[in-house]
């Protein structure tokens, strides 16, 4: 079972990656993700002398004093099977706020980072059903709405160049650790899964000791999981009809720009996921705004309402004008991260870029000339004093000194003819059609 599991996720990941180069599987040492470990090694055998090479990675994240030995024990394990592994620790642990969610998205910066650099296109994590429901009961109870709490994606894209796997979606957390205790394996024993400080903790406590709401909250997880398949198939068909017709289109500094009118004549569904979507993309985003702002940008959108401006609506510019919509990248207080060029990894797949780089998400740049000009990094041109709402959040790449050498579009213009042009490819199309499904049809542009 877990290893028909696992051959299902790598047919599915290949057939939506151009070069699949290799898997990561991520395993910190719990039965869970040595369940992983042990299918991938099982699929290894069965694959023969054509399978992708696989490596493990273990991330350490430094909150309990276990943890390095833990690391210790997948990297011995993954030894015995012959399989590299590597352990990622977490620079610096910040324990304020919501460690769980910092946690969780360093988890994945590191994880994404080291794929990259070892061309993987996989990584492949452990999660159950169990977890699905746990994630679902979650989202409800923080008020998410139906495609929100539609739980855990099997396949998703972790980066616009990098897949994230959940091969055992399907299977229990009870069945993976059957798998592991059969092969006489010790599995790592995590008490901060018992914590009841922790939101998911406690909700796995109740769902044992009710068996009944579990059932209940995996039914309510399929008619979400449906619901959130409709509603992104429709998206998938509004949206390739827009850009055929040229009522939505990508400029050039990142902005998505899309007809006013267009709000109006979709459902109103359809309308706040294109809304949520297009603040997430262009404003580099990790998370969609609340339903309730989404709401108030729809009315103000509204035909035949005299709402124009410009307004913030999470980490994004909305501007509004009597006939377009504008969604473009806030500035901030704080600005944009600047880039080492020294400590950036190589995005796969962009032959045609000597160095493709990552800048704010938004954006892969080739910094190929200048990577071996010491203390070069990119930084918004904003941090320069320079640059409109829109321009201001363009990249430029600079020397130690401060000194700028090339820069992108209208930054460069801005900068004098001693700046190169940065050659440029623009992520925020991937970013507002992320995991969406292949649109149903397919409409030819206007002539």
């Amino acid at each position: 079972m877990l290893l028909d599991a696992f051959g299902a996720a790598i047919g599915e990941a290949a057939r939506r990656l151009d070069q699949p180069g290799g898997i990561l599987l991520a395993v910190s040492g719990g039965p869970d993700s040595l369940a992983l470990l042990l299918a991938a090694v099982a699929w290894r055998r069965t694959a023969g002398s054509s399978h992708l090479p696989i490596h493990v990675a273990t991330v350490d994240h430094r909150l309990r004093r276990e943890s390095a030995a833990e690391a210790r024990f997948v990297a011995a394990l993954s030894a015995q099977h012959g399989l590299s592994h590597a352990t990622l620790p977490w620079g610096e642990p910040d324990v304020r706020g919501n460690l769980s969610a910092r946690a969780r998205e360093a988890r994945y910066g590191m994880l994404l980072s080291h794929a990259r650099r070892h061309d993987l296109g996989l990584v492949l994590a452990a999660h159950h059903c169990d977890d699905d429901v746990e994630t679902h009961l979650m989202r409800r109870s923080s008020g998410a709405d139906l495609l929100t709490a539609a739980g855990m994606r099997r396949l998703r894209w972790l980066g616009p160049d990098v897949l994230l796997g959940r091969p055992f979606l399907d299977l229990s957390r009870d069945r993976l650790a059957v798998a592991v205790a059969a092969e006489g394996i010790t599995a790592v024993d995590d008490p901060s899964n018992r914590d009841q400080r922790y939101h998911r903790a406690r909700i796995r406590l109740a769902l044992a000791a009710e068996p009944r709401q579990y059932s209940q909250a995996q039914r309510d997880l399929a008619r979400c999981k449906a619901a959130r398949d409709r509603g992104e198939q429709a998206l998938a068909d509004a949206l390739a009809q827009l850009e055929a017709t040229e009522r939505l289109h990508f400029a050039e500094d990142g902005a998505i720009v899309v007809e006013r009118s267009v709000f109006a004549e979709m459902s109103g569904r359809c309308a706040a996921h294109l809304v949520s979507r297009a603040v997430v993309a262009a404003g580099a985003g990790t998370a969609p705004p609340s339903g309730n702002a989404v709401r108030e940008v729809l009315g103000r959108l509204q035909p035949g309402g005299a709402e124009q401006g410009v307004r913030s609506l999470g980490g994004a510019l909305l501007a509004i004008t009597s006939t377009q919509a504008v969604f473009m990248r806030e500035y901030g207080r704080s600005g944009i991260a600047a880039v080492s060029l020294a400590e950036t990894t190589r995005m796969r797949g962009e032959p045609g870029m000597g160095w493709p780089a990552v800048f704010d998400r938004r954006f892969v740049l080739d910094v190929g000339p200048w990577r071996e000009i010491a203390g070069t990094r990119l930084v918004p041109l904003g941090s320069l004093g320079l640059g409109g709402h829109r321009s201001r959040c363009l990249p430029v790449l600079l020397d130690a000194a401060g000194r700028p050498h090339a820069a992108m579009g209208a930054a460069a213009m801005r900068l004098g003819r001693d700046v190169a042009a940065l050659d440029f490819k623009l992520l925020t199309p991937h970013l507002l059609k992320r995991d969406l499904p292949p649109p149903t049809c397919l409409i030819s542009p206007q002539p």
